[in-house]
C-alpha cells in the first residue's frame, strides 16, 4: 500500500489522517506531510514506525538517480547520481537531505548518472557507510577518481602562477588542498570558479593537484566502502539488504531492502538485457515484492536478440576489414569499449578475423578499464558472479591489441591505418579521440564509423546516424564520404517487455517508475498497469513523498 503525502506541512501532521485511512482501507491519502526531514524531525520520528519513499533525481527525468527511504532512524540513499542534459542541478547538495540524517548510501553501479554526486556528498561531510558491489568498487575508485576535475562542488578558490599568464591553458591549484604547493605565495593569482567552469575559462587542474584529489577520494572510499557479494544478506539498521547482478555494466546490481522482515523494496537500478556472453544474467525475483522501484525504459524499444545482434556485429566487422577498410568504433571508456573488444576477441576465436588483427584502443581511461576487466576475469574467487563462466583474461587483451594511437602524419593523427580497428571514446563522437577521428577520416570513403551506443540527436553521432551528409567540427565543414553504420548489439538496457518478465514472479504490489523522460511517463504507466493489473503503478514527480505501509500496520 502506498499512501501519497502532499508536500507543505510536517509529517507528524499526517498521523491522525493515516489512522483514519487505515481504518477505511483507502489507498491514496490527500493528507499533508513535509518535504524533508530536519535533525529536529529525526528526534520527533525516533521510535515511530514509518517508512517513506521520495526521490530527488530520476523522477520523470532520465539522469540524476537519487532515491531515498526514510525511517525513524534517518535517511537511506539509493544512488547519488549526476544530472545530465538539463535534467537538474548537480550543486548544491539538496537541502532536503541533511548529511547528519543520512544513515547509509547504496550504489547500484558505476555510471556517473548513478554515482557522480558522491564526491559532493563526501565533501559535505558524509562519513557513513557506502554499500556497493565489489566490481563497482574497483571501477569507481578508478573512474570517479579520474574525473574529479568535472565534479561540481560549487565555487572553489583556485590559484595559478603569475608566470603562466598569457598561456592558452593555465594549470591551477586549489587553495583548500592539503597537498604540495608548488607556486610561491608571492606569485599566486587567485580566482573563484567551479571545476566544470575551468575548461571554458582556459584553466585546468594541474596534474599534481589531480593526483592529490584522486588519492584523497580513494582513501575515503577505502574507509567507508562496504563491499557486498551477490545474494549475501547484510543487516543495516532495520533493513536486511541483498544485491543481485544485472548485465547493464560490470558490477551493476539490483538492491533489495527488507524492512523489519515485513516490507520488501527492490530498486532495479539500470537493468541490462539478457543474452550477454560476457556478463551474468538477470535474476528472477521469486519472493513477493511490496514495492518495485524500476527504470522506466523506452516504451518504443523492442526486445532484442543480443546474441544474434553480436553475431551480426562480428560478421559485418570482418566484412569491412576484408575490403581493406579502416573501422572506427566510437565507444564510451567504461564498459562499451570493453564489450566491443570482447566481441572482437570472439571474432578472432571464430576465425572471422586473423589472430594478429590490429585493434587500437585510444584513451587512457578506456585502456585502464580494459586492463581492469581482464584482471577481474582472472580473480574468479572474488568476481565470478559478475561474468559468464567462459570469460577469460585473453578475451580483453587479444594478440593484436595496442594502446598506441598517435602519429606525426597530419592526415592520420591517430595512426589508425586501413585494415585496422580503432575503439575510442566518446561513444557519441563529441570529444576525445572519436572527435579527432571524425575530423581526420570523415571524408575518406575507405573508413567506416560504426556507432555502438545511443546517439542523442544533437550529437555528432546522432546527426551522422540520422543521415547528415555534412558535419561541422571545430569551425570546419566536412563532407561525409565515410560509411556510417550503427548497431544495437551493445544496448545496456532491457526493453519494457523483458523488464516485466524479470519482475513478474515477484508479483509487486506497488510499482514506481523512475529513470524516464516526462513525456513518456503516461505511456509507460499504462503499459505497466496492463501487465500488472493487481498493482498500483505510478511515475512519481521529484520530491513527491509516499508512505509505505508494512503488512503489520494494515
Amino acid at each position: 500500500m502506498i499512501l501519497k503525502i502532499e508536500k507543505g506541512r510536517r509529517l507528524r501532521r499526517l498521523l491522525p489522517c493515516l489512522a483514519a485511512l487505515l481504518l477505511t482501507l483507502l489507498l491514496v491519502s490527500p493528507c499533508a506531510g513535509q518535504a524533508a526531514a530536519t535533525d529536529g524531525d529525526r528526534k520527533n520520528f525516533a521510535g515511530r514506525d514509518h517508512l517513506v519513499y521520495f526521490g530527488l533525481g530520476a523522477q520523470r527525468t532520465v539522469s540524476g538517480s537519487l532515491h531515498i527511504l526514510e525511517t525513524g532512524d534517518g535517511l537511506y540513499l539509493l544512488d547519488v547520481g549526476s544530472f545530465f542534459g538539463g535534467d537538474g542541478d548537480n550543486y548544491p547538495w539538496p537541502p532536503e537531505l541533511p548529511v547528519a540524517a543520512i544513515r547509509a548510501v547504496f550504489i547500484s553501479h558505476a555510471h556517473a548518472d548513478h554515482v557522480g554526486r558522491l564526491p559532493l556528498l563526501l565533501h559535505e561531510g558524509y562519513r557513513g557507510p557506502i554499500y556497493l558491489s565489489r566490481a563497482s568498487y574497483e571501477i569507481i575508485r578508478r573512474n570517479l577518481a579520474a574525473n574529479l576535475h568535472l565534479a561540481d562542488l560549487g565555487p572553489e578558490f583556485f590559484y595559478y602562477s603569475r608566470h603562466n599568464q598569457g598561456r592558452e591553458r593555465i594549470p591551477v591549484y586549489l587553495e583548500s588542498s592539503a597537498g604540495p604547493r608548488p607556486v610561491r605565495p608571492e606569485n599566486r593569482i587567485f580566482f573563484t570558479a567551479s571545476r566544470p567552469q575551468l575548461n571554458d575559462l582556459g584553466y585546468y587542474l594541474a596534474a599534481p593537484q589531480q593526483e592529490q584529489l584522486a588519492a584523497e577520494l580513494q582513501r575515503r572510499l577505502a574507509e567507508q566502502a562496504v563491499l557486498l557479494d551477490p545474494g549475501q544478506a547484510v543487516p543495516v539498521d532495520d533493513f536486511t539488504v541483498k544485491i543481485f547482478t544485472t548485465p547493464h555494466i560490470l558490477g551493476s546490481v539490483m538492491i533489495k531492502l527488507i524492512y523489519r522482515d515485513d516490507f520488501t523494496v527492490l530498486f532495479s537500478g539500470d537493468v541490462g538485457a539478457d543474452g550477454s556472453e560476457l556478463l551474468s544474467a538477470n535474476p528472477r525475483q521469486q519472493r513477493p515484492l511490496n514495492l518495485l522501484l524500476v527504470e522506466g525504459a523506452n516504451p518504443a524499444a523492442t526486445q532484442l536478440d543480443p546474441a544474434g545482434e553480436r553475431r551480426e556485429f562480428r560478421r559485418r566487422l570482418a566484412g569491412w576489414l576484408a575490403e581493406g577498410k579502416r573501422v572506427v568504433i566510437p565507444a564510451f571508456a567504461l564498459d562499451r569499449s570493453q564489450q566491443v573488444i570482447f566481441e572482437i576477441g570472439r571474432a578472432v576465436a571464430e576465425g572471422l578475423l586473423p589472430a594478429d588483427q590490429v585493434v587500437r584502443v585510444c584513451g587512457p581511461a578506456a585502456n585502464e578499464m580494459l586492463a581492469l576487466y581482464a584482471d577481474l576475469a582472472v580473480r574468479r574467487q572474488e568476481f565470478a558472479a559478475y561474468f559468464q563462466p567462459e570469460v577469460r583474461e585473453r578475451d580483453f587483451l587479444p594478440p593484436g591489441y595496442s594502446a598506441e594511437c598517435q602519429s606525426d602524419d597530419p592526415a592520420n593523427p591517430l595512426g589508425l591505418h586501413h585494415g585496422e580497428i580503432g575503439v575510442m571514446p566518446s561513444g557519441t563522437g563529441e570529444y576525445a579521440a572519436a572527435r579527432q577521428a571524425l575530423a581526420a577520416y570523415l571524408e575518406d570513403p575507405q573508413t567506416v564509423f560504426h556507432f555502438v551506443s545511443h546517439q542523442p540527436p544533437a550529437s555528432p553521432g546522432g546527426r551522422l546516424t540520422a543521415g547528415a551528409r555534412r558535419l561541422q567540427l571545430d569551425g570546419r565543414r566536412h563532407q561525409v564520404r565515410a560509411k556510417i553504420s550503427r548497431t544495437h548489439a551493445f544496448s545496456g538496457h532491457a526493453a519494457v517487455t523483458e523488464l516485466q518478465k524479470i519482475f513478474a514472479p515477484g508479483n509487486p504490489e506497488q510499482i514506481l517508475l523512475v529513470h524516464l523522460p516526462a513525456h513518456q511517463a503516461d505511456n509507460l504507466v499504462q503499459r505497466w498497469q496492463q501487465a500488472f493489473p493487481q498493482a498500483q503503478v505510478l511515475a512519481p514527480a521529484i520530491g513527491e513523498r509516499f508512505m509505505l505501509v508494512p503488512k503489520a500496520a494494515r
